[in-house]
């Protein structure tokens, strides 16, 4: 089915309560439908490029819109958490970012940032040849034929600062006490700051948590709901 009814629409798709009855629903890929917006949305109803979703179609049918610097066609394409949307007539550039109240929204970036990412890794495991793969929230994958100590040391929960276009590791942020983290899912979501204290050990229904300090002061969360962003600072801009 290539359509969605308005009123199941995730809130942060932003779409007017009476413009209309259907809206597009997200293609397959790289997150899930209820983590992403697509693309032809995030022209015409956040960035304001397109009045209609017409025009939103021919902006991305002219291959004028990247996203993590990839020229993507597909107005269904679904866009999510940390991904960079850059209008390279236009000279701009945005981020997918988690607000506080708001859900996932956009934030204008300078060119030199776009051109860095942070992925959190959800999965670790051996494939063929015994090689070591990587996955992370955004699909990105990465395979590691030599398998040294640096590579070890990568844990699910950790995240990967990235440089694109060539997709290249810059940084390991392991997901320990005094790092810097975004709440990305639960009711505190957008909400961000040092790492102070992990508590892992727990018993069954209980979930681990973590405690963070954010400048509207101390946050409890589940340990799966925050991505690692910095080294006590973010590595990129956040709201």
């Amino acid at each position: 089915m290539g359509h969605l009814k308005r009123f199941a629409a995730p809130r942060h798709f932003r779409i007017p309560v009476k413009a209309a009855k259907f809206t597009i629903k997200p293609s397959p890929g790289p997150h899930p439908a209820e983590e992403c917006i697509p693309l032809a949305i995030l022209l015409r109803d956040h960035l304001k490029y397109a009045e209609t979703m017409a025009e939103a179609k021919k902006i991305i049918k002219e291959r004028k819109v990247l996203v993590d610097w990839r020229v993507i066609t597909d107005h269904k394409f679904p866009v999510g958490l940390m991904d960079v949307i850059s209008i390279p007539e236009a000279g701009e550039h945005f981020r997918i970012v988690s607000i506080y109240r708001k859900g996932l929204s956009l934030i204008k970036i300078q060119e030199d940032e776009a051109k860095l990412k942070i992925g959190k890794i959800i999965r670790k495991m051996h494939v063929n040849n015994a090689h070591l793969q990587i996955t992370l929230h955004d699909g990105n994958n990465f395979r590691f034929k030599e398998v040294g100590v640096d590579v070890l040391s990568y844990k699910t929960g950790d995240s990967l600062l990235i440089s694109f276009p060539e997709k290249n590791i810059i940084k390991h942020l392991k997901l320990s006490e005094g790092n810097y983290a975004l709440v990305i899912k639960g009711p505190e979501e957008g909400r961000h700051g040092k790492i102070i204290e992990i508590k892992r050990d727990v018993t069954y229904p209980a979930k681990p948590t973590v405690i963070l300090d954010t400048k509207d002061g101390k946050v409890t969360t589940l340990l799966s709901y925050i991505m690692v962003v910095g080294e006590g600072i973010p590595m990129v801009t956040l709201p």
